[in-house]
């Protein structure tokens, strides 16, 4: 019960702080377009921000469908279905009001233009698909890049340790921490080094 709770109150921050975000997005391309022209009083500023969090309750239930459809039709079968799906609510939606919105008049929405704004909303819908996977392909590619590259220094880093730490015990091998003679004897001779030695006393001996 508590993790459920603790799941609802997250998914209600996250919607109130896209929602926020959207409604002050939309407030400065108003502001950016219009200039002073434009006055917000604490109403418009309430509607804004209501559309905005039903705007991103919008997007959330998208990406809840989509996380859940992917497991068992596909992750791109669920964004073409979900795509369908906004196209017909979109030209559903349009044949509500008396009259057709952006068409001149006060006639409504006949089926090609309720038909048009469907395309419209499925297109938008498919454009907000494919940001999210550029965005998601480039945070996934950065991360991975991030890690090879974190990995790769920490391996070069111990290859350079390891190396500079033999280089200096090789030469405090000798007695006292001092260096080896070059003359000196490297240690116990091999085999082939010994009947390399016999042979070349022996060829001493015999000139």
């Amino acid at each position: 019960m508590r993790a459920r709770l603790r799941a609802v109150a997250t998914e209600t921050a996250i919607i109130v702080l896209l929602g926020v975000a959207l409604a002050a997005v939309s407030l400065g391309l108003l502001r950016f377009e219009y200039g002073g022209r434009v006055h917000f009083g604490t109403v418009d500023l309430l509607v804004v921000a209501a559309a905005g969090i039903a705007a991103a309750m919008a997007v959330r239930a998208t990406v809840r469908l989509h996380r859940r459809w992917k497991r068992t039709v596909g992750r791109f079968t669920a964004a073409a279905v979900l795509c369908a799906v906004a196209a017909v609510v979109g030209a559903l939606v349009v044949l509500i009001p008396s009259a057709c919105p952006g068409e001149l008049g006060t006639s409504r929405c006949s089926a090609r233009q309720a038909a048009n704004w469907g395309e419209a909303a499925g297109l938008a819908m498919l454009l907000n698909f494919l940001i999210a996977g550029l965005v998601l392909a480039l945070v996934r590619g950065t991360r991975d890049l991030a890690r090879d590259g974190t990995s790769q220094s920490l391996t070069w880093i111990r290859a350079l340790r390891d190396r500079f730490g033999k280089r200096s015990a090789r030469g405090a091998k000798a007695s006292g921490g001092r260096s080896r003679d070059p003359q000196q004897p490297k240690g116990r001779p091999t085999p082939r080094r010994a009947d390399a030695e016999r042979t070349r006393r022996a060829r001493a001996r015999g000139a």
